[in-house]
């Protein structure tokens, strides 16, 4: 349902200045208020109100082509947000990023961009009606909460899409992921070279296939790059922070000792992780190291600030229009033979929560 600003503003307990500031990408508030603003907006559901016609982070543009302003000639292309326990919306700030990306790659082509939030506690009428109903040519859905046994209902709408930041092995359907192998590789090779050898990871429990992935390709390349594998530094502690410091005041209270690094499943993970570390008397990195995952924000809001690897999240989107408007023009569904999977690489951060291994 459409808001005014003004009313949005209010439940927010915000200036519409500021709300102005955060959804027109405008300098003049802190980086924390717009972080904070940015998560709201987009857990309540207005998504849609931000401006996409700028791009506020010009060094995350790499791999997409310079914008050309066509009108929306070729309809409109839809990002469905998929929700189910909201922890990922939550704790994502940098969904306006995402957006830019596509809206950047969406008009490159003439088509424009519509946002469309369905939950998983919807019944399955009314999260197809919201699809249907919105009358775009094609959608992106936003899917590390999305349940497989859905996939066939929304196959027989018969309409394009493509899945973002999740795929499903057993379903033949197009997906734009991260390269998770390449960034745990990365991340390992990292500590290698500075002289770590016995490396754990800390686990966040949650079951998503982005999750799995990386915690598979910690265990296949440990060994593979001529480390021992101990399934003992290999702990489940929690999500998102206070869980996971919970978690692993739990799992030092058991006096098991300890690895020289640990990997996490992400940023969250790990920052949770720090402060039960530093509140157990351990100082970082001179006698653990710990290393995130995705560069979220809250790898600033802790000293030692957070090695992680960085997705580049204009990329990210643009990369699932890409695919998904190459399906609409070169592939009518009807006819479709066969699917793509694009994994998109990663950059490695190194700050100050990894050093050599002590000594």
């Amino acid at each position: 349902m459409a808001i005014k600003a003004k009313e949005l503003a209010q439940k927010l307990g915000i200036s519409e200045a500021t709300l102005s500031l955060v959804l027109n990408h405008k300098g003049g508030i802190s980086k924390r208020t717009r972080d904070m603003v940015t998560e709201k907006v987009i857990s309540m559901g207005y998504g849609y109100m931000f401006k996409n016609d700028q791009n506020p982070v010009a060094d995350d543009t790499a791999g997409i082509s310079e914008a050309i302003p066509l009108p929306a000639e070729n309809g409109y292309l839809g990002f469905v947000i998929y929700q189910d326990t909201g922890l990922f919306m939550e704790n994502t700030p940098f969904f306006p990023l995402i957006i830019d990306g596509m809206d950047l790659m969406a008009r490159k082509y003439g088509y424009r961009l519509l946002v469309v939030n369905i939950r998983r506690d919807m019944d399955l009428n009314t999260k197809l009606g919201y699809i249907k109903d919105s009358g775009c040519v094609g959608y992106v859905i936003y899917a590390p909460e999305f349940p497989e046994e859905e996939v066939d209902y929304l196959k027989q709408l018969k309409i394009p899409f493509v899945l973002l930041d999740n795929y499903f092995p057993g379903k033949d359907i197009d997906a734009v992921t991260l390269n998770n192998e390449q960034g745990i590789y990365s991340i390992l090779k990292m500590l290698i070279d500075k002289g770590h050898r016995r490396i754990g990871y800390l686990s966040s429990g949650v079951n998503i296939q982005s999750f799995r992935e990386r915690r598979d390709s910690y265990r296949r390349l440990v060994p593979e790059m001529g480390l021992v594998l101990e399934p003992r530094f290999f702990w489940e502690i929690g999500y998102p922070d206070q869980q996971a410091a919970q978690g692993m005041d739990r799992m030092l209270g058991r006096n098991e000792g300890l690895p020289t690094a640990f990997i996490t499943d992400n940023d969250y993970v790990a920052f949770g992780a720090m402060k039960s570390l530093m509140e157990h008397g351990y100082s970082i990195p001179a006698d653990i190291s710990v290393v995130g995952y995705s560069d979220r924000p809250v790898c600033m809001y802790i000293v030692p600030n957070i090695t992680t690897v960085r997705i580049p999240r204009m990329r990210f989107g643009g990369e699932a229009v890409d695919l998904l408007i190459n399906k609409i023009l070169n592939r009518p569904y009807d006819e479709e033979k066969s699917t793509v999977k694009t994994a998109v690489s990663l950059e490695l951060v190194v700050r100050d929560s990894v050093g050599d291994v002590p000594k």
